[in-house]
């Protein structure tokens, strides 16, 4: 879309469309592999929202959304599962600049998710709102 968009044509060079490509192209998490140009370091950094209550009430709507025959145990799992894959020491989200902010957030993520008590209580208290409105 943005290489094709006409006021992007209109006002970027060819090379300079082609680094935001990239850095568009890099920016996800599940990318796994680092930005080719700083553009893209920018982008993926500014692009972590990394809030345990936003990624954990997310991750329940997707979850109510697609895949509405699971019971709360099924949504926990899944959940806890999505979370470990995505935000776990071993994750495929990687912090890519050292001094980020971002840094500390996971850190606060990751200690939510290593405490069973802790992100049950968060689970269980999102779903029931999620579902009882």
């Amino acid at each position: 879309m943005l290489v094709e968009d006409p006021m992007v044509k209109s006002r970027f060079s060819e090379e300079q469309i082609e680094t935001m490509r990239q850095a568009v192209e890099d920016h996800r998490a599940s990318k796994g592999s680092c930005p080719r140009n700083d553009y893209g370091l920018i982008v993926a950094e500014a692009d972590r929202f990394i809030d345990p209550e936003t990624i954990v009430r997310r991750t329940i709507q997707y979850g109510l959304a697609n895949y509405p025959e699971l019971d709360t145990e099924g949504h926990y799992r899944r959940m806890l599962r999505h979370l470990i894959d995505k935000y776990g020491p071993d994750g495929y989200l990687k912090i890519r600049i050292p001094d980020s902010p971002n840094v500390r957030r996971l850190a606060r993520l990751r200690t939510i998710i290593s405490s069973e008590e802790t992100l049950r209580r968060l689970f269980d208290r999102i779903l029931r709102e999620e579902t009882e409105g």
